[in-house]
Formats: structure tokens, sequence, C-alpha cells
């Protein structure tokens, strides 16, 4: 008994003492949670389409894309081209191109794009004119032609 009481001793003083060397040359660097990164500029992205419609109550317009709908807030960073043009301009119907991000869910605009409304072909072009011509009555002999 005496005896199985000093190797259990002896493990028990061995693992502690192995334990403990491991500890101090083996023991990680204190984990600590990585600098938060700054957020990154989040990606802008853009939408092609026909102004539905513009509400300047709730700073909004409505861009009917190619699938769907998209509703875009505006604000006063919002930048609208051709230069001199503001949100107020637009109208339905209008060729738009706008660039957006997304912030707290909503799409907000951050430049909005003006197609140039197709040139009206001239107005002679459209307007076809009929013109009649009446062949020329014959010639009246001359005295030196034979009749």
């Amino acid at each position: 008994m005496k005896l199985s009481q000093v190797l259990i001793a002896g493990l028990v003083a061995c693992s502690f003492a192995v334990a403990q060397d491991a500890a101090t040359t083996t023991a990680p660097a204190p984990t600590t949670a990585p600098a938060p990164k700054a957020k990154k500029a989040e990606m802008t992205k853009s939408v092609m389409g026909t102004v539905v419609a513009v509400d300047a109550v709730a700073s909004t317009i409505i861009v009917k894309a190619k699938k769907a709908d998209d509703t875009l807030s505006t604000t006063d960073k919002t930048v609208v081209m051709p230069k001199g043009k503001t949100v107020a301009d637009l109208k339905a119907d209008d060729k738009v191109t706008v660039w957006y991000k997304t912030e707290d869910g909503k799409m907000v605009a951050t430049k909005i794009v003006l197609a140039p409304a197709k040139k009206a072909k001239k107005a002679a072009a459209m307007t076809t004119t009929t013109t009649t011509t009446t062949p020329a009555a014959p010639a009246a002999p001359t005295s030196g032609e034979a009749k």
C-alpha cells in the first residue's frame, strides 16, 4: 500500500511538473479579438430604366428596370447629370441610369444620369409632301417640221 501511495504521489508530482513546464514554454499569446476593420466603402451599384414617378415630399424616385420597379431615396448629395439638372427636373418616362448605395436597407441614389432625349427627326422628314406632275402638252409643230 505504501508503495502504491508513493507511486501515485510521484505520478502526480511529475504530471504537475510537466504541466507547469508546458504552460510556461508553450503558453499561447493572450487571445484578443482583432481590431475591427474600418467598414469598407460600400460598393456602388447601378440601375438603368425609365422613371415611373418622382416624389419630392418623400425624396424618392421609382425607376422601372428590366426586372422590377426600384424605389430609390434621394438626398441633397444626390448628383443629377447633365449639369444644372435637379431631381425636381426628372419626370415620368425619362430614361435614366442611377448609381446607388444600400444604407439601412434602402437604395440611396448617389448619381442620376438623365439620358439625352432622342432628337426629333427633322420636321421636313416627318411631313410627307406629295407632288404631282402633269405631263407637258405636246409641243406645237414649228414651220420647218412636217405634219
